[in-house]
C-alpha cells in the first residue's frame, strides 16, 4: 500500500475513533466538568508526531456536537493542538508530558466557559483540569504503559 494512502487512512481512523467516543460519552464530554474520554488518544503522540494530525481533526470534528459548536471548534481544537506540542517534546518523560493538555485545555477551556458562557473562571479551571487529569493519568498513562510494552503495536503505531 501506498505510504501516503496508509498514513491518511491511520489519520482518519486516529480522528473517528476520538468523534466516536466523544459521541458515545457526550454526556460528560462538554461543559465545565468534563470528562472527555476520546483524550487518552493523546498519548498516540508519543508514538508518532503525525498522530497530531488525526487527534487534531478529530477534536475538530467532536467539537461540532458542543452546546457552543463554533467556539468549541476553534477554541477546543487550538487547545488541543497547542498542547500536542510540548507533549510530544516531553515524550520520553509521559507522566510530566501529560500535564500539558491539563494546563492547557484548563486554561483554555475556562477561558471560554468564562467569556462566552458566564462561568466563573477560577472555578471552571479545577473542573476542567481535574477532569483533564483524571482522563489521561487513570486511563491514559495505563494505556500508554500498556501498549509501549507490546512491540507490534509500536511498531504499527511508528510506520
Amino acid at each position: 500500500m501506498n505510504k501516503q494512502l496508509k498514513m491518511i487512512i491511520w489519520e482518519a481512523m486516529i480522528a473517528t475513533i476520538y468523534v466516536v467516543l466523544v459521541y458515545a460519552f457526550q454526556f460528560m464530554s462538554f461543559g465545565n466538568w468534563q470528562f472527555r474520554i476520546a483524550e487518552v488518544l493523546l498519548i498516540l503522540i508519543f508514538f508518532n508526531p503525525r498522530h497530531a494530525i488525526g487527534i487534531v481533526i478529530g477534536t475538530l470534528v467532536a467539537n461540532i456536537l458542543s452546546p457552543i459548536s463554533l467556539l468549541d471548534i476553534v477554541f477546543g481544537s487550538l487547545a488541543t493542538a497547542i498542547a500536542l506540542v510540548p507533549m510530544y517534546l516531553m515524550r520520553k518523560q509521559p507522566l510530566i508530558a501529560l500535564i500539558f493538555p491539563v494546563l492547557i485545555n484548563a486554561l483554555i477551556i475556562a477561558g471560554m466557559l468564562y467569556y462566552f458562557l458566564d462561568l466563573p473562571y477560577g472555578l471552571s479551571f479545577l473542573q476542567v483540569g481535574i477532569g483533564e487529569a483524571a482522563v489521561l493519568y487513570l486511563l491514559g498513562y495505563p494505556l500508554y504503559r500498556m501498549l509501549y510494552q507490546n512491540q507490534h503495536f509500536k511498531t504499527l503505531m511508528e510506520s
